[in-house]
């Protein structure tokens, strides 16, 4: 154990401080103890710290994580009426010490979303005291019941090094088992923990995968058109401290003349437009015309082979595939039309990863799409009934069972047939679609519980000097909503707001096209 030098010390020393936070967060002493154990065992991974690493914002960030990932609330502490996240916001930043622009960086939100939730949760508490909720957490994390947590957490780590051990043995009998997978491979079965696939021989899985049959040129010409048409080659992302604003699509023409039908699945139309913006001096732009200067300005990146249109074997056009963009504006993914696949590209750190196997047409007859999550970590996969979660940081990839889809995804159907369109919370336990009032009331929002289909949310959206008609665009976050809203004369657009699915307050979103579809990303950045 003498890797673990020091580390007993430092459980002494900082148990009654993540303590006293999880008891904030939590309510309850049983579970501030279980999630602090939790924590501590995530900094032993790791242990000796690099001598730039600070273990005790280690273990506090790694609290954090843990309970984001599993939030609870009990006990009568005020702090547990508020949600999750303002609650974790609220305890980091006021009681830790953690900056805004730390906390916004960690939860991949902007800081002046940062800002305005600590703020309504100060509200809600304490009616706008911050220095009263500062002590009264103060109080409360100082109250809490400590015992000693060296033992168990030496005996977590006891029990971690015998584990180590029965690895060691097991990766000694590596090769024997891929001799024997050789032999099953030789007998034509297949097995892909991942994907889900197992006992498949070759000639189930050889299905003719998905072909480009015509897709316009960055000059917005047919690809070729003909049986193959002329692939796109993959894109190759420059690596840039910009960020994504929005994707727009390019044009889709019309098949040339005496082209041969379209089979299901095959790849119709492909481009996506990124609109990039930089942040000025301190935050470069390498590799993006016309953004060199030391002045925040926004420059294009085209993604020719970011598929727009699958065919469905008939005269009807499928909905349109639109790429993922995490909320920070950094990450990207779509359906490549020349590699047959999803992937996903980092833009600051140019890694691009695989989210998919290539994709047959029978992956594709009942809807693809993708998706990521609020922190644009993950990238979840939808191929029918299948679905793939890939983690960004460890190229993992992981099916996804099917009781977990999202509450969202299960109303697909009873909402497409309430509300024509609508929008799904990044976390899916939300949707949120748009509502004309009747004579001369106003649009209203409506804001969905997926679990129960009920709306427990109407806000009325703003007014415009010029009758108007409204649709929600996308969720900026698992709070904000984007709406378009447009002249009921001439379909011009009036403007795009940030709606607070709780609260309804809005804010004018500038520098957004009136073209649609659009796809948001860093919809805050200059």
């Amino acid at each position: 154990m003498r890797r673990y030098i020091g580390y007993r010390e430092f459980v002494q020393r900082d148990q009654r401080s993540l303590v006293g936070t999880a008891l904030l967060l939590t309510g309850s002493h049983e579970q501030a103890i279980r999630l602090t154990l939790r924590s501590f065992h995530t900094v032993a991974l790791s242990w000796p710290p690099p001598l730039w690493e600070n273990p005790t914002t280690h273990a506090q960030i790694a609290l954090y994580r843990r309970f984001l990932q599993r939030p609870s609330a009990a006990g009568p502490t005020a702090l547990v009426r508020i949600a999750p996240r303002q609650r974790l916001l609220v305890v980091a930043c006021l009681h830790d010490g953690r900056s805004q622009a730390e906390m916004a960086s960690l939860l991949g939100l902007s800081e002046e979303t940062v800002k305005s939730e600590i703020a309504e949760a100060v509200d809600t508490l304490t009616k706008g005291s911050e220095s009263r909720l500062i002590t009264r957490m103060a109080n409360a994390a100082g109250e809490a019941s400590v015992p000693d947590l060296t033992v168990r957490s030496m005996r977590t780590l006891r029990r971690r090094r015998a584990r180590g051990a029965l690895l060691a043995v097991a990766a000694a009998l590596v090769p024997v088992g891929l001799i024997a997978a050789f032999v099953v491979v030789q007998q034509g079965e297949v097995w892909n923990s991942a994907l889900g696939e197992r006992g498949r021989p070759h000639a189930a899985q050889a299905q003719e995968p998905v072909r480009a049959v015509s897709s316009p040129e960055p000059d917005g010409s047919d690809g070729g058109g003909g049986e193959t048409g002329a692939l796109p080659a993959p894109w190759q992302a420059p690596r840039t401290s910009s960020v994504i604003r929005y994707a727009s699509p390019g044009p889709c023409p019309d098949a040339p003349v005496g082209t041969p039908p379209a089979r299901a699945g095959d790849v119709t139309c492909a481009g996506w437009t990124l609109t990039m913006a930089s942040g000025g001096p301190e935050s470069p732009a390498p590799g993006l015309a016309g953004c060199e200067g030391p002045e925040p300005c926004e420059a294009t990146l085209r993604v020719p082979d970011a598929v727009q249109r699958l065919a469905h074997g008939d005269e009807e056009k499928g909905p349109r595939l639109a790429p993922a963009i995490s909320p920070d504006g950094r990450r990207v993914a779509y359906l490549s039309a020349a590699e047959r696949r999803y992937v996903a590209h980092d833009l600051g750190s140019g890694v691009k990863r695989y989210l998919s196997p290539v994709l047959a047409a029978s992956d594709t007859e009942n809807g693809t799409r993708v998706s990521v999550s609020p922190n644009g970590r993950h990238f979840t996969v939808t191929l029918g009934e299948r679905r793939l979660r890939t983690d960004f940081t460890t190229g993992a990839l992981t099916s996804v069972p099917a009781g977990q889809t999202p509450p969202a995804q299960r109303i697909a159907t009873w909402l497409q047939e309430r509300y024509g369109t609508w929008a799904d919370s990044p976390g899916g336990r939300h949707s949120a679609a748009v509502v004309a009032g009747k004579g001369e009331e106003p649009h209203s929002l409506h804001v969905i519980d997926a679990a129960s289909r009920r709306v427990f949310k109407r806000h009325p959206l703003p007014e415009t000097r010029r009758p108007a008609t409204a649709e929600v665009v996308s969720w900026l976050n698992n709070r904000e909503v984007v709406v378009r809203m447009s002249a009921k004369a001439g379909g011009g657009l009036l403007g795009f707001y940030r709606v607070d699915a709780v609260t309804g307050r809005s804010h004018r979103v500038p520098g957004l096209p009136a073209n649609a579809p659009l796809v948001l990303g860093a919809v805050t950045a200059p």
